[in-house]
């Protein structure tokens, strides 16, 4: 087996195409994971982790891998935001409702939800950011959005 270090390098940047994040809009998203985590501060909260599904807008989508969009929210858990908090979990599925919050990480994997995407293109400190990073705005029901649409 040869030695990887001697392997000469070439240009094959040029047969692959560039990744492009997805375009801000709606999207149909999966949750694929739950867990607690917890802030500097103390506060705990609930990271949900979703696999991009489908577009529904008709952005020019050229060049975007949905598989390779990475999409996280967390919802931290204080006093003022709980309410904001169990109605994001009811809209994600209706099954959340009349359980604890603990009980709901068990109940959230699997469901679908359409979510309002755009973009931050710097972290917190205001460094800038190379490619932008997907960030939830808003949660819809599938139900909601199927009969509404984006009236919102």
């Amino acid at each position: 087996m040869a030695d990887l270090f001697d392997i000469v390098i070439s240009d094959s940047s040029a047969d692959r195409p560039a990744f492009r994040q997805a375009p801000v809009g709606d999207y149909l998203v999966m949750v694929t994971g739950v867990k607690i985590v917890k802030a500097n501060t103390g506060t705990q909260g609930i990271e949900l982790e979703f696999t991009v599904r489908e577009p529904m807008h008709t952005e020019d989508m050229t060049g975007v891998d949905l598989a390779k969009c990475r999409l996280r929210d967390t919802q931290w858990l204080t006093e003022a935001a709980l309410p904001y908090v169990q109605e994001r979990l009811t809209r994600i599925s209706p099954k959340t409702v009349g359980n604890t919050i603990r009980d709901s990480i068990d109940i959230l994997p699997g469901n679908e939800v359409i979510v309002s995407i755009s973009h931050e293109t710097a972290n917190r400190d205001g460094t800038p950011l190379n490619t932008p990073r997907l960030k939830v705005e808003r949660y819809y029901s599938l139900g909601w959005y199927g009969s509404n649409k984006k009236v919102a």
